[in-house]
């Protein structure tokens, strides 16, 4: 049975397929240096069969599409029938070429014109890795359509569902709410693509959920409608593959870039957990809401012990990696729903939500057992810590008069002498 460890390795495994070393060893060294990923050569057909007679668990391969012992593309046929995504590099190119390569259903094909063109290859081969968590919906009233653009979606590793026309669409995505991409068609019953995109957009705005509308109809007039009634990008049918690839690449590029920018905006850069402005906007929402609900809400101020004196002997680096240990540490007591904040320094604040008074105090009573018994190897040197607490459990009108009062609590904890939990 293949454990998780194995399907890690699998994903990071790329066969690479070139007979000319200088091309192969740069695909190699690029892959390796940018991406991380194991890269694994061979220079003709007949060396391809001996690596895949002993092992065929690789993520992607590159095959060269002109090999001395397989002038004719064979290896494509042969690597492919082994079940391995497959992307084919020619040094030469025209109609008949392409029409060849793509009906063999491979991922892409790339022209060898030089070493900026392969560099190419790691942005191809990285965004087929973030592809296999990224949901996409497919909204078409035939039956062939969507096997069609499932059968595109699956070869680049996207995750697929289907719905046959708009009202099944609103209730699929209500069921996968991490969907990240809908495709849609026009002219369906019951609901048409125009009303459903005007629905999603309802609930999802443009940076959450892409959605791209296709038709045969229309031509310009229906493209400006669909993009006037929310969709992200359009489609006519029919289209040519490498379009469509782009479309939906360039869509979910969009998304990430912009879900990175958040992610940048609220989160600490050293420790990666969330800052001051995101507790601040997150937290007021999450405390009224459990405040609504009379559901009980408590925040708890964490404070690293004499973290000064960790700076001033060991350095700054190594201050670095306590504060770093230390977001794990949080990160793993305290998940969903609860929210950890690096305040500032060598101080944390938690917002725990829907807990009673003893379990609040018990997780962080164990959160200080567990960082009093740990160490911390840094350059042959180990470091032990300490940490207060204060927990501020009581009702209050807002999450500001509870953070204050956590932070009373701490002092009052470290005027008792360090490493101890204060509880109202």
């Amino acid at each position: 049975m293949a454990t998780d460890a194995d399907d890690r390795k699998t994903f990071r495994r790329i066969l690479i397929v070139e007979d000319v070393k200088s091309i192969s060893n740069f695909i190699c060294r690029q892959i390796e240096s940018k991406l991380g990923m194991e890269t694994v050569s061979a220079s003709s057909f007949a060396e391809t069969k001996e690596i895949l007679t002993a092992e065929t668990d690789f993520f992607i391969s590159l095959l060269d599409l002109n090999l001395p012992d397989a002038p004719d593309g064979e290896i494509v046929d042969y690597v492919l029938s082994k079940k391995i995504p497959s992307v084919v590099l020619t040094a030469t190119f025209d109609e008949k070429v392409r029409e060849d390569i793509l009906n063999k259903n491979v991922i892409d094909y790339m022209i060898k014109d030089g070493l900026q063109s392969l560099k190419h290859i790691n942005d191809l081969i990285r965004r087929i890795y973030r592809n296999q968590y990224i949901k996409v919906l497919v909204v078409d009233d035939s039956r062939g359509f969507r096997n069609y653009y499932r059968k595109l979606l699956t070869t680049h590793k996207f995750n697929v569902v289907e719905a046959e026309d708009g009202i099944m669409a609103l209730a699929t995505i209500d069921k996968n709410p991490d969907t990240r991409m809908v495709i849609t068609d026009y002219n369906m019953p019951k609901m048409d693509g125009f009303e459903l995109v005007s629905r999603l957009r309802k609930k999802y705005d443009k940076n959450e959920l892409a959605i791209i509308g296709i038709s045969a109809q229309g031509g310009g007039l229906l493209s400006a409608k669909f993009l006037k009634s929310g969709a992200n990008d359009f489609l006519t049918k029919p289209f040519e593959r490498e379009e469509f690839y782009a479309r939906v690449s360039q869509n979910i590029e969009v998304l990430e870039y912009i879900s990175e920018l958040k992610e940048t905006a609220t989160r600490d850069p050293l420790t990666k957990l969330y800052n001051r402005r995101y507790y601040f906007e997150k937290g007021d929402q999450m405390f009224t809401e459990y405040r609504k609900k009379n559901r009980p809400v408590a925040v708890g101020m964490v404070d690293i012990d004499f973290f000064k004196k960790i700076n001033d002997t060991l350095g700054h680096d190594a201050g670095d990696n306590v504060l770093k240990f230390m977001s794990g540490v949080l990160t793993q007591a305290f998940d969903k729903p609860h929210i950890v904040a690096r305040f500032g320094g060598e101080e944390f604040c938690i917002l725990v939500c829907g807990l009673d008074d003893d379990k609040v105090y018990e997780k962080f009573e164990n959160l200080r057992v567990k960082i009093e018994n740990s160490e911390i190897v840094y350059h042959d040197q180990v470091i032990r810590m300490t940490v207060s607490v204060g927990i501020a459990n009581q009702p209050r009108d807002t999450m500001e008069t509870m953070i204050n009062r956590a932070d009373q609590l701490l002092y009052s904890a470290k005027d008792e002498g360090r490493n101890r939990v204060v509880s109202e």
